[in-house]
């Protein structure tokens, strides 16, 4: 995962490559890309491929006010100027943001700060779905929170 800023854009680039193992094994691999422009969300790619295959393709276009969202090829217009969305998250904390964008579901989430530099996503039915915690502005620990289990990642320095 890597952010570049060159003048006032901000390029974010992500891969996660991940096996799961539930009953059966599957390979998840999601490769995402974001680009921000005078800050806002300018265009942004997220490819789901499951086990060699692409499971799913979400875009999204700023076109003037409103953006181009297009889900596997089915589009809906978003009237609303992102200037925050999932793929910050790892990079700047969302210091005063009340929503992000989802890339990965093109979903518009509630961002709540719960303590000192730590913050949950939560679900329509306000229920924490994923907790972040930050030292100096950076993302050091997150709790992704699934059904049937929790993920921990935590930076190493």
């Amino acid at each position: 995962m890597n952010q570049k800023t060159v003048d006032k854009d901000i390029s974010i680039q992500a891969i996660t490559d991940v096996e799961v193992k539930i009953i059966f094994t599957y390979r998840v691999k999601y490769i995402q890309q974001s680009l921000y422009r005078q800050g806002s969300l300018w265009n942004s790619q997220v490819q789901t491929i499951k086990n060699g295959k692409v499971n799913s393709d979400i875009r999204l276009e700023k076109q003037g006010e409103t953006y181009l969202l297009i889900n596997d090829g089915d589009t809906t217009l978003i009237h609303d100027n992102i200037t925050y969305s999932g793929s910050l998250l790892y990079f700047n904390e969302p210091k005063q943001v009340s929503y992000l964008y989802k890339e990965r579901t093109g979903e518009k989430k509630p961002v709540k700060r719960i303590a000192d530099h730590t913050y949950v996503i939560t679900n329509e039915k306000d229920s924490k779905t994923n907790e972040y915690e930050y030292k100096d502005g950076i993302l050091v620990r997150a709790a992704l929170i699934h059904p049937l289990a929790v993920i921990h990642l935590e930076r190493s320095m």
